[in-house]
């Protein structure tokens, strides 16, 4: 059996490393924009491509964007030979090696307005609906090109959905990677001088790449290393995760959880719920392996379980911190401010029989929870010990915030402890901020099953217990 791991394409470049400056230029020129990309990984030299840059994939392993760096304009033969290529590895491996990359100095001018169709089909033509007709008509027009082109339908739809062509020039590296600096971590004011020694570091970890990898954790690290200026403002800067679906671009950390939201997810059952939780495990445990940055950027726009789920799984006892975008503002749980005053009234049905299983529920600000005292028979809890909590405030700021879910976190760990609850059913009827807000805090709570209001009705969506969610061993961030 022959591996592509040992062709002579893949070999040949590691023998004769000296002429291959052209990759090592693009690769440090674009390190500012690889470091702004949430799901980027590692990149490396000379393994199956010249140049290989791997992402998160949910699941485990990476997705690899390989890179064929030519400084000369290549024939029309040349460029489909690559291409070509492209497809052989592809093949070998299509869950590893998803996209692909021609980089060259110049393409012949005839291919031009093809290249430009599909950098329009790819950029302003995503904010079309799936189903557009304007979108279908422009898919078929570029296989069409591509095929009066001299290729086959299925190296076409190949081509469409998989490769890239990008014109790059190697003249300038330097004030390039200044200028991407700028262009994609535009937050960062380093000095010029910095900006000279994180550039020097990053070329030695660049000069290095056909012997291992260069990861991100590296890059990271020398950023901080070489521009100390900025190093407590990156230190604290959010990785966002994107809850939606992942487009053709792999840099962005993205996780689809539309149908969390939907109104089919009801019908999703238990196993997808865990699958997601899952998932969501894994990015969190992405994060903590490829940086030492640990806050976390997301939208908390969300249905009832999905929120608190999403807090529970990037938790404060994981070491995280969330930035939470919500109705236009911005809610920072690293900040541990509490606005005076109490937010909740509590009050507590107890039954004289004693049970395992326990009943809360959170509302406001429409302080009412008459309706899960109704719901709970359908569930088997009529004789339950239940626990309500009912406000008619609102949540303004990050101080109100952490106000309500700390009382909300000391009223659960009471009451599951003073019943000797081994599983808790909590309902919550409240602004979305506040279930993100009530998971991230939910530790010593003990086994809770959550419920969504769907079509008249609440429904139990996904059980959470801390045991099933691995520590953090990083630094300690207070919970």
């Amino acid at each position: 059996m022959n591996s592509a791991l040992f062709d002579r394409q893949a070999t040949g470049g590691v023998v004769a490393r000296n002429g291959f400056e052209y990759q090592d230029a693009f690769l440090l020129e674009h390190i500012p924009r690889f470091l702004a990309q949430g799901a980027f990984s590692l990149a490396i030299s000379e393994l199956l491509g010249d140049v290989e840059i791997r992402y998160f994939r949910p699941g485990g392993g990476t997705y690899c964007v390989l890179y064929e760096a030519k400084r000369h304009q290549l024939t029309k033969s040349e460029l489909w030979a690559e291409v070509a290529h492209f497809r052989t590895l592809h093949e070998k491996s299509p869950t590893e090696y998803v996209q692909f990359v021609l980089l060259c100095g110049d393409f012949v001018r005839e291919y031009q307005p093809f290249f430009g169709k599909l950098n329009r089909y790819r950029g302003p033509a995503v904010a079309l609906n799936a189903d557009s007709g304007i979108r279908a008509t422009a898919e078929a027009d570029i296989l069409d090109t591509i095929v009066n082109l001299g290729q086959t339908p299925e190296m076409a739809r190949f081509v469409l959905d998989r490769v890239s062509f990008v014109q790059y020039r190697d003249d300038n590296v330097d004030a390039g990677f200044g200028t991407r600096l700028e262009e994609h971590l535009p937050s960062l004011n380093m000095s010029r001088r910095e900006t000279k020694a994180f550039r020097a570091k990053c070329k030695e970890l660049v000069d290095t790449s056909v012997n291992g990898i260069v990861t991100r954790r590296d890059l990271e690290a020398a950023l901080v290393d070489y521009a100390p200026s900025v190093t407590d403002e990156w230190r604290v800067t959010p990785s966002d995760l994107h809850l939606a679906p992942v487009g053709f671009e792999l840099g962005p950390l993205a996780l689809d959880v539309s149908m969390f939201n939907g109104p089919e997810r009801g019908r999703l059952g238990q196993t997808a719920w865990l699958q997601l939780q899952q998932h969501l495990g894994e990015v969190g445990d992405f994060l903590h392996a490829s940086r030492r940055r640990r806050g976390v950027r997301l939208s908390a726009k969300h249905r009832m379980s999905l929120a608190c789920l999403l807090g529970y799984c990037f938790s404060a006892t994981r070491n995280f911190t969330l930035t939470l975008d919500h109705n236009d503002h911005l809610y920072d749980t690293s900040v541990h401010d509490k606005a005076p005053g109490s937010f909740f009234t509590v009050s507590e049905d107890a039954p004289l029989t004693q049970g395992v299983e326990g009943v809360a529920s959170i509302s406001f600000p429409n302080g009412s929870n008459a309706d899960v005292v109704a719901n709970a028979s359908a569930f088997g809890l009529s004789n339950s010990p239940k626990l309500s909590l009912v406000s008619s405030g609102v949540v303004t700021d990050i101080a109100s915030l952490n106000t309500a879910v700390s009382e909300a976190k000391i009223a659960l760990t009471e009451f599951r402890g003073r019943h000797q609850l081994q599983r808790m059913h909590l309902f919550i009827k409240a602004p979305a901020i506040f279930a993100v807000g009530l998971g991230h805090r939910l530790n010593a709570v003990g086994c809770i099953q959550l419920y969504d209001w769907d079509q008249g009705r609440y429904i139990p969506t996904v059980q959470i217990d801390r045991v099933s969610m691995p520590e953090s061993t990083g630094p300690h961030v207070e919970a």
